[in-house]
């Protein structure tokens, strides 16, 4: 019941590209574990690589340099290390170092990180969930008190944004879950996905039992909206202009 909570929250709850990503590593992993009493070192990097695999196939075109490329390496580092690991404690340590390695490269691995002088976000999100998890297994009590946020100064790699306009060939970041009312195949899903290339790019789309998390983005995210609704109602919808979003931080930093 918990791994499905997992497996069914993270996917209903994911915002944007790596959020879906995400919740597709927690999907496979949880799959993998779901009828586990204890794990150990060798179950853990399975249900890692499990993750990897489903994360994979939700993407429609997989870019490395992403939370995609740090999620493979760590598990490949775990399943590497699995079979000699003597105590969970070193191989955690192991593992989120070697996905710190991974994330510190994806500069190199992504033209517009390199350009930006950045690492990738989602990357780095995904190593603070394993930092997370490992500070669990620790039994770190952690201080959950929020901070007023302050101004802060404006970093080098800032200064370089500008140019990152002229990379967003589709303006508008949309998402929404399908609540579906009518039969959805594989192959609906396949004529659904090849719809949503036609209009647009950064394409996930998974679907869990009687929902669909879509997540595409295009310049007119109406006709995502309208195709979706011959399969069902929709909820959780969210549009952002991705280009007046990188306006209002350019104004920000400027300021």
């Amino acid at each position: 019941s918990l791994a499905k909570a997992i497996s069914s929250g993270s996917l209903r709850g994911a915002r944007g590209n790596s959020g879906v990503i995400l919740s597709q590593l927690l999907r496979g992993f949880t799959r993998s574990v779901k009828n586990s009493k204890e794990l150990d070192a060798i179950d853990i990097a399975a249900a890692m690589e499990k993750g990897v695999e489903t994360a994979y196939k939700a993407v429609m075109k997989p870019k490395e340099g992403t939370i995609l490329t740090v999620a493979r390496e760590a598990a490949a580092k775990a399943v590497e290390l699995a079979e000699t690991a003597e105590d969970l404690d070193t191989f955690f340590q192991s593992v989120i170092a070697h996905a710190e390695e991974t994330l510190a490269k994806t500069p190199e691995m992504l033209p517009v990180l390199k350009e930006a002088g950045v690492v990738d976000s989602g990357g780095q999100g995904l190593v603070q969930v394993l930092k997370g998890a490992y500070d669990a297994f620790l039994g770190k009590e952690i201080d959950y008190t929020v901070e007023p946020a302050e101004s802060t100064k404006k970093a080098p790699a800032q200064e370089k944004e500008a140019p990152a306009q002229a990379e967003i060939r589709f303006g508008y970041c949309t998402e929404f879950i399908i609540m579906l009312e009518k039969e959805y195949t594989p192959q609906t899903e396949q004529e659904f996905k090849g719809f949503l290339e036609s209009i647009g790019d950064s394409i996930v789309v998974v679907s869990d039992e009687d929902v669909v998390k879509v997540h595409v983005h295009t310049n007119d995210p109406g006709k995502a909206i309208s195709r979706a609704l011959t399969y069902g109602s929709l909820t959780r919808i969210k549009i952002d202009n991705m280009r007046e979003e990188h306006q209002e931080k350019l104004f920000k930093d400027a300021a």
